[in-house]
């Protein structure tokens, strides 16, 4: 992927007005110059990997529809996972969440035909039961653990997951969770960053990556950085 920290849309790029999740947030998000677009993976009623964060929209739960019957209730049709991986190969680096444990043997096989093609592709999740099915299904797949509210055992959950990745939350991201974290040989990403507020972890070579909101700002604060650093 060639850029250090890097820079991961959060959802895609939506700021402007495009839904979250959905491939005009990930062209834009490309488009805008990020390495990495994170999404959310949930399962249908009828068992299609679909992309959406929330369990569903207006009180119509996805895992309760197929995609025609979520659609006609809520206006919004999430893609498919198999639609966005075939967008993505050869164009960008996926960050995929799984936000639900019970499909760990069905969603192996796209990634893993997503890798083999030589696309670039973190696999993540809050469940750490979750991740390390899928470490035993898939060796090969690069794993993260996603954190929050506490980094309590961190290191060593990431270790028991098959984790080699760790995404803490921002506010999380202490000088001692950092310094552990690139002890143990595991790679850093945090989330929900925002250049205003977090700027400097742009210049920490212990942090692989930032997932933001702000595209732009983040990638904007990391060419100031950059250039401050040559011309000192």
């Amino acid at each position: 992927m060639g850029s250090s920290p890097l820079v991961v849309a959060h959802r895609g790029l939506h700021a402007s007005g495009a839904i979250e999740n959905t491939l005009t947030a990930f062209q834009l998000a490309a488009e805008a110059g990020a390495e990495m677009v994170e999404l959310d993976v949930r399962r249908t009623r009828d068992g299609e990997l679909a992309v959406l964060h929330d369990p569903g929209k207006g009180g119509v739960m996805l895992c309760d529809c197929d995609l025609d019957g979520f659609e006609r209730h809520t206006r919004l049709r999430p893609p498919r996972l198999q639609e966005v991986l075939d967008w993505a190969r050869g164009r960008i680096a996926l960050d995929v969440e799984l936000k639900e444990d019970g499909y760990a043997d069905q969603v192996v096989a796209p990634l893993e035909s997503f890798v083999a093609a030589g696309g670039e592709l973190l696999v993540t999740s809050f469940l750490d039961l979750l991740l390390a099915q899928i470490a035993t299904l898939a060796p090969a797949l690069h794993l993260g653990l996603l954190i929050e509210e506490n980094a309590v055992d961190a290191v060593a959950r990431a270790r028991a997951a098959g984790a080699r990745t760790l995404l803490p939350e921002v506010a999380l991201a202490s000088e001692a969770l950092i310094a552990e974290t690139s002890a143990a040989g595991i790679a850093l990403i945090v989330w929900d960053f925002m250049a205003a507020a977090h700027a400097p972890l742009l210049a920490d070579p212990r942090v692989a990556g930032v997932i933001t909101d702000d595209v732009p700002g983040a990638l904007t604060a990391r060419a100031k950085l950059r250039r401050s650093t040559l011309e000192t």
